[in-house]
C-alpha cells in the first residue's frame, strides 16, 4: 500500500509543484545492442534528463533533446503511468511516432530507458537519477 502512495504521489506530485521537477540521470549500465541509434551519441553523452512543469516538458536522451518549449520543433506527446506498485512508466511519442519509454523506480530512483525507433523495445540502459524540484 505505502508503494502504491509513493507511486501516485510521484505521478501527480507535478500539479503540487510550482516550479519544475528534474530527472537527472547518469548511466550506470549502458545496452550493447547495435539497433541503439547512433544520433543519440549515449556511449560518449551517458546521460538522460527529464524535466517537466505541469504544461511543458523536455527530454535529452545522449545529444538528443525534444522539448515542448521548442515552438518550431516537431509534434510531441507525453504519458505517465504507473508501472508497477514501486515503478513510474514515461511513455514519449515524436511526430505521432513512439519513441521513448522512461521507466523510474519510487524506491531508489533508478531508470530503464527503452528507445522504439525501430517498432521494437530497444533497452538504451539503466541510469541513477537524482530527482529535484525548483
Amino acid at each position: 500500500m505505502k508503494s502504491i502512495f509513493f507511486v501516485t504521489a510521484m505521478l501527480f506530485s507535478s500539479l503540487s509543484f510550482a516550479g519544475q521537477r528534474v530527472f537527472d540521470c547518469q548511466a550506470t549500465k549502458l545496452s550493447k545492442s547495435p539497433d541503439v541509434s547512433e544520433d543519440f551519441n549515449i556511449q560518449k553523452n551517458p546521460t538522460v534528463l527529464l524535466i517537466e512543469d505541469a504544461k511543458n516538458w523536455s527530454l535529452s536522451v545522449g545529444d538528443y533533446s525534444v522539448s515542448t518549449l521548442d515552438k518550431n520543433g516537431p509534434a510531441l506527446a507525453r504519458e505517465s503511468s504507473a508501472a508497477s506498485d514501486t515503478e513510474v512508466r514515461y511513455d514519449f511519442w515524436v511526430e505521432a511516432s513512439y519513441e521513448f519509454e522512461l521507466v523510474i523506480s519510487v524506491v531508489d530512483h533508478t531508470a530503464k530507458v527503452y528507445w522504439w525507433g525501430l517498432g521494437e523495445q530497444t533497452e538504451v540502459g539503466t541510469f541513477q537519477c537524482e530527482v529535484s524540484v525548483k
